[in-house]
C-alpha cells in the first residue's frame, strides 16, 4: 500500500516519508557503528537502551524488544564477555537479574556519534519550546506504537 492509499495529506505523507528515510539511514548508521566497535547492530542497540532506561531483567529487555527470550540471553552473552554489560542479583525478585550498562565503555561508543551530537546540539538552539513540545508529544507517541508493536499488542 502506497502513501497515497492511507488518505494522507501531503504533510503526513511527507513526514512519513522523512521518518522512513530517517529510519533507514539511522540503522545503517547504527550498524557501521557496531562494526567499528565490535558488536552486532542488536547488541549495541540493547545496550544503547540499557543506558537510556537504566537497568533491567532480561525478560523485560525481550518485551521491549520483541526478542524471544532465548535471544536476548545470547547477546547478553555476547555483550558481557566484551565488557559493556554486567549481570547481578536482583534485589526486587531472587529468582532474576537485573543487567547493567557499563557506562564507561558506552562513552567509548559515543565517541562514534560525537560529530552528530555537535550537529544535533546547534540545531536544537535553534528550536523553540513550542516546537520541541510538538516533537516531544510526536516521538512520545510513535516510541509507544513502536513498543505495543514490539510487544505484540494488536494494532
Amino acid at each position: 500500500m502506497s502513501l497515497a492509499d492511507r488518505n494522507y495529506t501531503p504533510q503526513q505523507a511527507e513526514l512519513v516519508s522523512l521518518l522512513r528515510e530517517f529510519a533507514a539511514g539511522a540503522v545503517l548508521f547504527n550498524q557501521r557503528v557496531a562494526e567499528r566497535v565490535g558488536l552486532h547492530a542488536t547488541d549495541l542497540q540493547c545496550a544503547n537502551l540499557l543506558y537510556l532506561l537504566g537497568p533491567s531483567t532480561p525478560g523485560r529487555l525481550a518485551e521491549y524488544t520483541g526478542l524471544t527470550t532465548g535471544g536476548v540471553t545470547v547477546m547478553l552473552d555476547r555483550l558481557e564477555k566484551a565488557g559493556y554489560i554486567k549481570r547481578e542479583a536482583n534485589p526486587d525478585d531472587r529468582r532474576s537479574v537485573l543487567v547493567r550498562v557499563n557506562a564507561k565503555k558506552m562513552e567509548k561508543i559515543d565517541e562514534h556519534y560525537a560529530g552528530v551530537s555537535v550537529q544535533l546540539a546547534a540545531f536544537l538552539k535553534s528550536v523553540s519550546e513550542a516546537e520541541l513540545a510538538v516533537a516531544l508529544k510526536f516521538f512520545r507517541h510513535i516510541n509507544a506504537i513502536r513498543i505495543s508493536a514490539a510487544m505484540g499488542e494488536p494494532r
